[in-house]
């Protein structure tokens, strides 16, 4: 229960950024958004955020109870929400692991229960399959154009990039093992991994050998099983149950540790090294 509501912090707290000085990648003008994030109040308060797209519409689920210290997957049953409410896609009522919109098409992404990755399009329902073998998170391009995850068996760990409209999958540093939750960040994918039995962020850049990002000592790293959001200079991620943003430059801007249940707020974020807020706008 905690991760779920950690997984909704994250992606309230990103939307309250693209309401800030420091916007999502992909966010809208500002005369759009307000109106762009209504389908969100047709979540019901039991649901986590999956994505929400570029005009605003939602991909939410109700986590399945899972076993309690089990290796199971968890999973979801998800919905689409627009603004006219809503709207039935091809995994309605079925368990995903995951689901997100394709930035630019009228299609979405999703892990399924079997750990396969397919492509659907949400006007008539068709669906392609891209890779097997997936572990969530996924992490698509701000064009569209491709998605990378982590593919393979604990520790065999390695992290694939995919075209979403056609080609082989290719691994990216086939030699960086385990890897797992990475990110597109710019022209360039931000893992985790433990080649040496010390986990660290890495940056995987074309035609270069994979690099340590040397952070300060005590920074927490993603765990999932939310896909790390990108925004103007910063990333904000989960880890252990808190949502982290940790700016483009190494620096912890902030925490917002997920309270547990007992009044009060559901979270609560505390500055680091003189951060300021997210300023609003609206």
């Amino acid at each position: 229960m905690l991760a779920m509501r950690a997984r909704s912090a994250l992606w309230l707290f990103a939307l309250s950024v693209s309401c800030s000085d420091t916007p999502v990648e992909s966010a809208r003008p500002a005369a759009t958004r307000a109106e762009a994030r209504e389908p969100l109040a047709l979540r019901a308060a039991d649901e986590v955020v999956l994505d929400v797209s570029a005009r605003g519409e939602a991909l939410v689920g109700r986590l399945r109870p899972v076993l309690p210290e089990s290796d199971q997957d968890r999973t979801l049953h998800a919905r689409w929400l627009t603004a006219t409410g809503p709207r039935p896609w091809a995994f309605e009522g079925e368990a995903v692991i995951e689901a997100r919109f394709v930035p630019g098409r009228d299609a979405a992404l999703v892990i399924t229960r079997d750990h396969r990755l397919v492509r659907v399009d949400l006007t008539n329902g068709a669906e392609r399959e891209i890779d097997r073998g997936v572990t969530a998170p996924m992490s698509v391009d701000a064009t569209g154009a491709s998605v990378v995850y982590a593919r393979g068996e604990m520790p065999d760990y390695r992290v694939f990039r995919a075209e979403i409209e056609g080609g082989a999958p290719r691994a990216l540093a086939p030699e960086l093992s385990p890897a797992w939750c990475p990110t597109v960040v710019r022209a360039a994918v931000l893992t985790v991994a433990s080649p040496d039995g010390t986990p660290g962020l890495y940056w995987l850049r074309e035609g270069r050998a994979p690099e340590r990002w040397a952070l300060g000592e005590g920074v927490a790293l993603p765990t999932g099983p939310s896909a790390v959001v990108v925004t103007s200079d910063a990333l904000v991620y989960e880890s252990d149950g808190a949502v982290v943003t940790l700016g483009l430059d190494g620096a912890v801007r902030g925490s917002r540790a997920v309270a547990r249940r007992g009044g009060g707020s559901s979270s609560r974020f505390t500055r680091h090294g003189g951060a300021k807020p997210a300023r609003k706008t609206h």
